[in-house]
């Protein structure tokens, strides 16, 4: 068996291998906290949403942890008003716990990070690398650095470092299965419902959790198409391009995907601010093109 500290080693830069390997321990930390740290606070964070106790806590882990490989210059969070500062080169925008209003009904929740070469905000052409985590009946890191997208699952208990190899340069399949778009299906715009139809009528099966992570999850190992649109009531949609849109592009593309505002390549739009949010439409190339 492969373990991710092996992989790495041939893989990776150094400075991106040391950034993968402390959010693959960190994230062992966050998931054993998923149980016990779940009631609403006082606070919002800067978008305006209330915050949970685990939104913070996640965010506190992730952002120490990185800090504290000495090769990240910034953290930007969505749970942040401002970035915190190190000494690195690295700059790393998160959504720290994606989906976490999933806990309650116990479905899968995710964590999503950008790796930067400029500092932010800047448009995904900086990109370096991107990670997910996904905390669901198993526990994977699926990142890739520019070349192949790869999962490891942890095996918790395991001597040495828990995280082996369970899929190697994953392509998104070229017959698509599934889609799942967000927002409410009166608030689409026209041409969004009227794709929609169509695939519906080309048999696609839907799947929506409400959680970035898991339906992108479903796209990339069953082929087809996830996103959060322009709504009627809110043409900019709704996720943030730095810490959730971009990231997850970057590895559609590495897959054999694209992904798309509707006009633009994500990669190519460059936010003036942190929080800046975007349409998202992601997954099966061909079905990108066509929305």
């Amino acid at each position: 068996m492969t373990d991710l500290k092996s992989f790495l080693n041939d893989r990776a830069p150094a400075d991106l291998s040391r950034l993968l390997l402390n959010i693959a321990s960190a994230s062992l930390q966050v998931r054993r906290s998923l149980p016990f740290t779940t009631k609403l606070t006082r606070g919002v964070n800067p978008s305006g949403e209330r915050q949970t106790e685990i939104d913070l806590y996640a965010n506190e882990v992730f952002a120490s942890t990185l800090l504290a490989t000495g090769t990240v210059s910034e953290v930007a969070s969505e749970e942040m008003a401002e970035p915190r500062k190190g000494v690195g080169r690295i700059h790393v925008a998160m959504d720290p716990l994606d989906g976490s209003s999933n806990i309650a009904t116990n479905n899968p929740v995710g964590s999503i990070f950008g790796f930067y070469s400029s500092p932010l905000p800047c448009s995904g052409e900086h990109m370096v690398g991107s990670a997910f985590v996904t905390y669901g009946p198993m526990l994977t890191l699926t990142y890739t650095t520019g070349a192949g997208v790869h999962t490891f699952v942890a095996a918790e208990g395991r001597e040495g470092d828990p995280f082996i190899l369970m899929e190697e340069s994953s392509v998104i399949p070229s017959e698509p299965e599934v889609y799942g778009l967000g927002g409410q299906r009166s608030d689409w715009i026209e041409p969004v419902e009227r794709f929609v139809t169509s695939l519906e009528g080309r048999g696609l099966k839907l799947r929506y959790g409400g959680t970035f992570v898991g339906d992108f999850n479903q796209v990339l190992r069953r082929g087809g198409i996830f996103g959060y649109p322009a709504l009627k009531n809110k043409p900019h949609g709704k996720l943030r391009v730095l810490y959730e849109a971009a990231p997850m592009a970057f590895i559609s593309k590495r897959a054999g995907g694209y992904a798309s505002d509707g006009s633009n390549d994500i990669l190519s739009l460059a936010p003036t601010a942190l929080a800046e949010t975007t349409p998202l439409y992601l997954g099966s190339s061909g079905l990108v093109r066509e929305v």
